[in-house]
């Protein structure tokens, strides 16, 4: 251990991660309800009604669906049409709400933004056994776990985005047993992978990649040592713990397994409930129709400037190393593969899967929703290949504590940008949008400021007995009443669009038709803006009361 890292021993690790826990545990309650939420507290419980119907457990199942009746006014459609998202989180926190007898509904859904926070933890403790598997050097590690939680935009949706989080945590999980196999491919790391990976896909279908990427290096690999008994053995323990995991973790799946999967996957890139517009790059543009760059551009403006530079470096030398490789393949010399030993299977394995990934979406045309949140998974991929671009920078280069005091100084303001925007982290955009394209993108699409609109109108109308709201945007905004105490939302009445009977009108700028055009969301003359809730210069919202 060099005298630079000798002060980052395991200690001085376990000391951040229990930082990390403290500060989750005490923050994860200032975080108001993102617009989805109710929807997949509903899908959990629809599911975990259909699993009770195959066990003995009448007193529960009565329970459960007293819940469900109490449930109502989501905005996306009733699971039993719409069957096909992943329970891997709603199931559990569903029976986890019942066996607790949770009866107060803003404890409902921090029950589901500690969990939400916890399993991104564990998520984050694989990604630090991740790099220490394969970088060793500490402060390559160091800086790595910084980038992986100094991103504001993740910061902030670990607390109550119950899927991309989810899913994001159980890909580095998965990605760290293929390093284990890739160390030591034996049944005991086959099955651990295979669970996790199975877990990933019933969470998320595009979690697919994972097994697909693996079979084709299993049998890239079987095809070069001529071993196909051997590795056949193997691949088929996988794909029987695979499947079981997977059908048993997706209920979906129960009455026609491949029938349902393959439903699931066709509907994947291609699924929308409306043909709705987004707010990119000032335009208004369907979702079903959007640019090549939607996804290049939003990762750009919403990720520290500092991890994408070392990440542009990292991905740079990966893919020249990866042409050179090609190019130099030679059945005459001793290294005759795309890596050399075991550390280069590994960045490539991270290369492969993240380059075709992002291929695949740029090109397929996919309907992604409100920024990137729905391949938030990516995180994991671009933060790994940084750490391989610092680590490239320090074989390179001799002034190794001036390059580490610089990045730790850019991920000092990182944090300092987490501090300033709580609660609201998942709003940060970087320094590339300034002046007048501040007003190009959506900002809160999840609705979480609500909440502070909310109890900001309660306090204004202390005295009111009644205080009558309509919302000149696509947010129900009536989803964060939930989030308040009772005798505080029994004041407040949301009224949509009628503009004609509201005191205030509510306004966040998101809108699911062209604004250009459409004047649905326009507001009405006799209304005067109030307040404005800003966050470096971005607009939040915006109050108008009636003159």
């Amino acid at each position: 251990m060099t005298k630079s890292n000798s002060f980052l021993n395991n200690y001085f690790f376990y000391f951040l991660f229990f930082i990390f826990f403290v500060v989750g545990v005490t923050i994860f309650k200032d975080y108001g309800i993102s617009v989805d939420e109710e929807f997949h507290r509903f899908s959990g419980f629809y599911w975990l009604n259909y699993t009770l119907n195959f066990t003995p457990f009448e007193s529960l199942k009565d329970s459960v669906q007293i819940k469900l009746a109490a449930i109502n006014g989501f905005t996306l459609p009733d699971p039993k049409n719409h069957p096909f998202y992943g329970v891997v989180f709603d199931l559990p926190l569903a029976l986890l709400e019942t066996i607790l007898n949770i009866k107060n509904e803003k404890n409902y859904y921090l029950l589901r933004h500690f969990f939400n926070f916890f399993l991104f933890f564990i998520g984050f403790l694989y990604f630090y056994k991740i790099l220490d598997n394969r970088f060793k050097n500490k402060i390559v590690i160091f800086i790595g776990v910084l980038f992986y939680i100094s991103s504001p935009r993740i910061f902030g949706d670990v607390f109550f985005n119950n899927k991309d989080i989810i899913f994001l945590s159980l890909v580095t999980i998965a990605v760290y047993y293929k390093f284990k196999l890739i160390d030591n491919f034996e049944y005991k790391n086959i099955a651990y992978f295979s669970i996790f990976s199975a877990l990933a896909c019933a969470c998320r279908i595009v979690g697919v990649f994972i097994p697909i990427s693996f079979l084709f290096f299993i049998l890239f690999s079987a095809l070069k040592k001529k071993n196909y008994v051997n590795e056949l053995k193997k691949i088929s323990f996988y794909i029987v713990i695979f499947l079981l995991v997977l059908i048993l973790c997706w209920p979906f799946l129960w009455e026609s397994p491949i029938k349902n999967f393959i439903y699931a996957l066709k509907i994947f890139s291609k699924y929308s409930i409306t043909e709705i517009y987004t707010l990119f790059n000032g335009k208004y543009i369907l979702t079903s129709l959007l640019p090549l760059n939607y996804l290049p551009v939003w990762i750009s403006i919403t990720t520290p400037l500092i991890i994408i530079i070392i990440f542009l470096i990292g991905f740079f030398f990966l893919l020249k190393r990866f042409y050179l490789r090609t190019i130099n393949i030679n059945e005459k010399m001793i290294y005759n593969d795309f890596w050399r030993g075991k550390k280069e299977q590994k960045d490539f394995y991270v290369f492969f899967n993240f380059t075709l990934i992002v291929i695949y979406l740029v090109f397929s045309n996919p309907v992604l929703y409100t920024g990137w949140r729905q391949v938030y998974f990516l995180h994991f991929f671009i933060v790994y290949i940084a750490c391989f671009g610092l680590h490239f920078l320090f074989l390179k280069i001799k002034k190794k504590l001036l390059l580490s005091s610089i990045i730790l100084f850019f991920i000092f303001i990182n944090f300092i940008q987490i501090i300033k925007l709580h609660p609201y982290q998942s709003l940060y955009f970087n320094g590339l949008l300034q002046g007048e394209r501040k007003t190009n993108f959506e900002v809160d699409y999840w609705g979480i400021s609500g909440v502070k609109f909310l109890k900001n109108i309660l306090l204004r109308e202390k005295n009111s007995n009644e205080i009558n709201i309509a919302v000149a945007s696509f947010l129900p905004l009536e989803r964060s009443l939930k989030m308040l105490e009772k005798h505080e939302s029994k004041k407040i009445n949301i009224m949509g669009q009628n503009y004609q009977d509201a005191e205030y009108i509510f306004n966040n700028n998101m809108s699911e038709v062209n604004k250009f055009f459409n004047k649905k969301y326009n507001i009405p003359t006799n209304f005067k803006k109030i307040y404005e809730f800003n966050l470096n210069g971005f607009i939040v919202y915006e109050v108008y009361r009636k003159q």
